[in-house]
């Protein structure tokens, strides 16, 4: 039975899709089985950075409702065997049966070693369908204050769902603001009081591996593909060990774009 893990936010851009898609490469290059859902419905975007969007034929409303079988929904990863996704529809009119969305989570999970769900930003209903499907949970912040708080109050509401204490992964922890507007890296772990699993750096080839499909994490050469792996084996190994850097090349540029594109 897989672990069934919702990856979540307080806020809308943070970079949630983006850590669920890397994660779950990371993880599949491990040589688990690894199934990535998307259950951000009316605004599905995970086979964006996962470059899958034109294999997408079913969704995972057309599971729930009966319209194809199981197998029907799942695509298989292009670059690697161990990783498959399932879409969900625009239609937000199946994020209303959380009993439902669960016991399709638990049927889907009978085949693999994960399951990541990513839930939509905030508490809305879609957010209860994940939380509720999930064994444990993994929350998205930035260091931007109105994102930290926003993350405390989702925390608030993991903690009573689910028996497995959520863990926290900062993003874009160097990012650009006022001041005022950021928190420094002690400050965030004192306010949110939980476990770090792993810290992403503002970094423009991660912008650049979404707009591509290509997920970072599939090129270690690159510091944030490197991070990532490094969450990916915290998380498999239940542990919240630093990241120690080694040497990046971070000219190189497979994931480069036309400059007109920033």
């Amino acid at each position: 039975m897989a672990r069934v893990i919702c990856i979540t936010s307080g806020k809308g851009g943070v970079g949630k899709t983006t850590v669920t898609a890397n994660l779950g490469t990371a993880l599949a290059l491990s040589g688990s089985r690894v199934c990535l859902i998307d259950a951000d419905f009316g605004l599905r975007n995970l086979d964006i950075p996962l470059g899958l969007s034109n294999r997408v034929n079913y969704h995972i409303s057309d599971l729930l409702t009966g319209r194809c079988a199981l197998q029907q929904v799942i695509v298989r990863d292009k670059r690697i065997s161990t990783l498959f996704f399932i879409s969900c529809s625009n239609d937000v009119m199946h994020q209303d049966d959380p009993q439902a969305f669960r016991e399709v989570v638990q049927l889907i999970g009978l085949d693999y070693d994960y399951v990541l769900i990513d839930s939509p930003a905030g508490i809305e209903n879609g957010f209860w369908n994940t939380a509720l499907a999930a064994d444990e949970a993994i929350v998205v912040t930035t260091p931007h204050r109105t994102s930290l708080q926003d993350a405390d109050r989702v925390i608030g509401l993991l903690e009573n769902m689910i028996p497995a204490p959520p863990q926290l992964i900062i993003n874009m922890a160097d990012a650009q603001g006022a001041r005022s507007a950021t928190v420094k890296m002690e400050a965030i772990i004192d306010i949110l009081n939980i476990g770090v699993i792993g810290v992403i750096h503002s970094d423009v080839e991660v912008i650049r591996s979404v707009h591509k499909g290509i997920p970072i994490a599939l090129d270690p050469e690159f510091e944030s593909g490197q991070r990532f792996r490094h969450i990916a084996h915290n998380v498999a190994k239940n542990q919240q060990e630093p990241f120690i850097s080694l040497q990046s090349r971070t000219h190189r540029r497979f994931f480069s774009l036309p400059q007109r594109m920033f």
